[in-house]
């Protein structure tokens, strides 16, 4: 789903400006306004993106260097939080479930805790490397 992003046009610098006062003026609900401050404000959308994903990448890459004894691990899967993951990429958790609502990365489902959701480290890299390419070729 596209972003919005708040824009403000001053109305001063169209050519319907003149029209546009004279029709406010005349309308008793305005008629005690200021009306050379009017603005007009529109949504833009765009894409939401990563921003500082380099630095996302090294930051959990030296997490798992710096502190690979102390992620948990059951039955061979990582057990990493949301609240884990957002502390090993630099990021606010905020930002975390953010990128995930955004498909950028992906929840796993614990095969042995019914109702817990993991994340593998790996697989966290692989989808950031896999975005940071997609993206860079975009540029291109």
């Amino acid at each position: 789903m596209p972003r919005r992003k708040l824009t403000t046009i001053n109305l001063n610098e169209l050519d319907i400006y003149s029209a546009l006062i004279e029709e406010l003026r005349n309308n008793p609900a305005y008629s005690d306004k200021d009306l050379s401050t009017l603005k007009l404000t529109v949504l833009d959308s765009y894409e939401a993106t990563i921003k500082e994903i380099d630095k996302a990448i090294k930051h959990l890459q030296h997490y798992v260097v710096a502190k690979k004894n102390t992620i948990e691990i059951f039955q061979g899967e990582q057990l990493i939080n949301r609240v884990r993951l957002a502390k090993m990429l630099g990021i606010s958790r905020q930002t975390l479930t953010a990128w995930i609502n955004k498909g950028f990365i992906t929840p796993l489902k614990s095969n042995y805790l019914p109702d817990y959701e993991t994340f593998s480290t790996d697989a966290v890299l692989q989808e950031l490397n896999n975005y940071k390419t997609e993206h860079s070729e975009e540029h291109i």
